[in-house]
């Protein structure tokens, strides 16, 4: 655990509301003089404060601050809490205050349904760092007061409280709406910083890499479904595509689509829920008019199917997790080879798949231990590459879930990215401490982003 510079506020009812007082020490650490006229931020909250160093050996922790109580629940702060500090040329930052954006549910035990333990995890890491992080919904800000509505996690219990709009927010909101993007907008306005962009659609990831001199070579031929004749195109070019929508998460509503080479027939599958639908179809044109009915009014692409590695005989792929941390430089914090269900046509855990270390599956799948090292090393460098030039050619963002495949042959493919990666493949490794670290990148990289000082981290 990383741990940076903090300070504890002590309420002082005798102080006048103008004052903060703050030990001797801390005031150096920080480049302050007694009598100095500071602002006090608390997200976009702040309050000019006259500084009075407290020359008293009766206060024997350096780190303690005193404020009157008023300002204290004006500034939405709790007595005796840690927090972390930063000094810059407007003043005297906490936190810094790090809002986790999601969709909520009824449940009082589980607020953020599915997601509900990996908030928890995040405001306890953010907690220990000296954060004030929260979690919210887009409807719960108050732009006229600069106040949100959200939820801590104290002691094992979710808490509903008022905070500061944030420094930073942590998109996790499960679907896009213009409203939504319109709050951020608004916060934005703010002075606000997001971690990741709002949407990242398939089609655009896909025009964005295979342009790259260095990553076209990793991208499968796509193209986008306007009309069905590009389907059709693909289909006699490589005997097998996938049809995925361009908003797509979690391998939903994709379609496989294989041409016999015997016959003129064509086989389909797809999976609306937990179990497969596959059919056939003798002509294009009635395939076009099955495939149309579940398709709707989603957008798709069409990409060349993979001759993808098995395990056991179903579909494998890799998923990596690249974030950033308080460098705001792109690592990667951990990978696994995900398994795809026995019938399965793509290898998501939340369609029932399972995973496995990425190193064991390369290793048995390829016995030439120099081919192997090769792949690995191959497969970090276009995941790190490509998070990179997504960035460069978008907007900022702070992780990425970058799925990679793998073909028979051995050579490395780029299949997608995700801005909304799940921690869950880091449980079926049995691997807690990569989780843990996945939860805390993002608050280190809050912290980046909200410029705070990195100089004396312990």
């Amino acid at each position: 655990m990383h741990k940076f510079r903090k300070v504890i506020f002590h309420k002082n009812t005798r102080l006048n509301r103008s004052v903060l007082g703050m030990g001797i020490e801390t005031a150096k650490e920080l480049g302050l003089q007694n009598g100095d006229k500071i602002h006090l931020f608390a997200g976009r909250l702040f309050t000019p404060l006259k500084l009075i160093i407290n020359t008293s050996t009766s206060n024997t922790s350096k780190e303690i601050l005193e404020i009157n109580d008023e300002i204290l629940n004006k500034m939405l702060l709790s007595d005796g809490v840690a927090y972390g500090i930063c000094r810059n040329n407007t003043g005297l930052h906490l936190g810094p205050v790090v809002g986790i954006m999601i969709d909520s549910s009824s449940d009082i035990k589980r607020p953020f349904g599915d997601q509900s333990f990996f908030i928890s995890q995040l405001i306890d890491s953010a907690t220990a760092m000296g954060q004030i992080c929260f979690a919210f919904s887009t409807n719960s800000v108050d732009f006229s007061r600069k106040k949100v509505f959200g939820f801590s996690f104290v002691n094992g219990v979710w808490k509903k409280r008022v905070f500061p709009i944030p420094d930073v927010v942590y998109p996790r909101e499960a679907s896009f709406s213009k409203a939504k993007l319109l709050i951020r907008r608004k916060m934005q306005s703010t002075g606000c910083k997001f971690i990741n962009p709002p949407m990242l659609g398939k089609w655009e990831s896909h025009k964005i890499l295979s342009q790259d001199p260095a990553l076209s070579q990793y991208i499968p031929e796509t193209r986008r479904v306007t009309s069905f004749n590009p389907v059709v195109q693909m289909l006699n070019k490589y005997g097998a595509v996938y049809l995925k929508p361009i908003d797509g998460t979690k391998g939903k509503n994709i379609i496989r689509v294989l041409k016999n080479k015997k016959s003129p027939l064509y086989h389909y599958q797809f999976q609306p829920d937990s179990q497969p639908r596959i059919g056939t179809s003798d002509e294009i044109k009635l395939l076009r008019a099955k495939l149309g009915r579940y398709m709707g009014k989603r957008n798709y692409i069409v990409q060349r199917r993979i001759n993808l590695l098995k395990v056991n005989g179903n579909i494998a792929d890799i998923r990596i997790l690249a974030q950033k941390d308080h460098t705001g430089q792109w690592l990667i914090t951990g990978a696994a080879c995900r398994i795809g269900k026995k019938g399965s046509i793509t290898s998501n855990i939340s369609s029932g798949g399972s995973a496995k270390n990425v190193r064991t599956v390369v290793e048995q799948s390829f016995a030439d231990p120099f081919q192997s090292e090769a792949i690995l090393a191959e497969i970090d460098h276009v995941a790190l590459e490509a998070a990179r030039v997504l960035e460069a050619n978008t907007s900022s963002m702070g992780e990425l879930g970058i799925d990679i495949g793998i073909d028979q042959d051995g050579k490395v493919w780029f299949i997608e990215a995700n801005l909304r990666p799940a921690r869950r493949i880091f449980n079926l490794l049995n691997d807690p401490v990569t989780r843990l670290k996945s939860v805390e990148k993002p608050l280190l990289y809050a912290r980046y982003l909200a410029e705070f000082c990195q100089e004396r981290q312990e």
